[in-house]
């Protein structure tokens, strides 16, 4: 198995057998610190023991990734969780025949963690009531122009932490795109990054409930950094303009739900609704109007 090409190299390599096959897309959707490039995963962080890149590939099964910086034992430690180790989806079983297709699709949905929650949140806060496109460019610009190097000099530059978070201003804010409103979401994110940190030692609900608590911080924002960081394989993004759409349409043929329609429909699926979510998203099983772009395996897109 060939390594990535590094610009210089790597502090360690490893390589990971997985138990389960692995499915890169469907397990690190969300996950905006991972993107792919020339079927490279990059992975860049910020750990609790500094800034790492990983660079990862998976051929035949196995996971061959060369890490660099201060951070690669950590980033290395955690990379089985950030590829659905932790996850086990073993209770969940298809209740409806557009499930049951898709589990031919997905027979190994596993939801990964990143470990890392201000990232998870950040950049949560980031995709608040504006398209995807929209989103993606203001985290590029906000970390390539605010961000620190990224170890090993990959394509992809590391997010900000929580300290440049504090020192950018309304006006830097704007000139990538992220409006007054979102700025003090993150601003808060960061002013509480430490104790954001601290929710991979609860569980799910309580890091729900903590992460509300915060101003600017919602269902939808909440779900989202508790599914990237955590991995909560149940997390409901409540609030989002399509995503009741979609899980009405599929599971009902009712092209026009609610949030309160789609929690109904979903019920059945209690402690798996995010992973019903992702197939049904990666599927496209939306209403002919409202389908879903063909997934293509590229993680900047998701």
């Amino acid at each position: 198995m060939s390594s990535p090409t590094p610009s210089e190299p790597p502090t360690a390599s490893t390589i990971y057998r997985p138990p389960h096959p692995i499915d890169v897309g469907f397990t690190l959707m969300g996950a905006k610190t991972v993107q792919r490039r020339s079927g490279v995963h990059w992975w860049t962080t910020n750990t609790p023991e500094g800034a790492a890149t990983v660079a990862f590939r998976v051929v035949d099964g196995q996971v061959r990734a060369d890490a660099w910086g201060l951070g690669t034992d950590w980033s290395l430690t955690q990379l089985p969780d950030l590829l659905g180790g932790s996850d086990d989806p073993g209770g969940f079983a298809p209740l409806d025949p557009v499930i049951d297709s898709l589990s031919d699709r997905f027979p190994t949905p596993r939801i990964g963690a990143t470990g890392r929650w201000f990232e998870a949140l950040a950049t949560a806060v980031i995709g608040q009531r504006v398209v995807k496109v929209d989103a993606g460019a203001s985290r590029t610009r906000l970390s390539w122009r605010h961000g620190d190097p990224a170890p090993g000099s990959p394509p992809v530059p590391l997010f900000p932490r929580p300290e440049s978070i504090l020192e950018i201003t309304d006006h830097e804010f704007h000139m990538v795109g992220i409006e007054r409103s979102r700025a003090r979401a993150l601003r808060v994110g960061a002013k509480y990054a430490s104790r954001l940190e601290r929710l991979g030692s609860v569980g799910s609900a309580e890091a729900t409930s903590w992460l509300q608590k915060l101003p600017g911080i919602g269902p939808w924002t909440a779900a989202l950094t508790t599914a990237v960081a955590g991995g909560d394989a149940d997390a409901v993004p409540v609030g989002d303009l399509h995503i009741p759409r979609l899980v009405s349409y599929a599971l009902a043929g009712e092209p026009n739900g609610d949030d309160e329609r789609m929690l109904e429909l979903l019920e059945p699926y209690a402690g798996h609704r995010q992973r019903v979510v992702r197939m049904l998203k990666l599927g496209g099983a939306g209403a002919p109007n409202h389908r879903p772009a063909p997934f293509r395996y590229d993680i900047s897109a998701i």
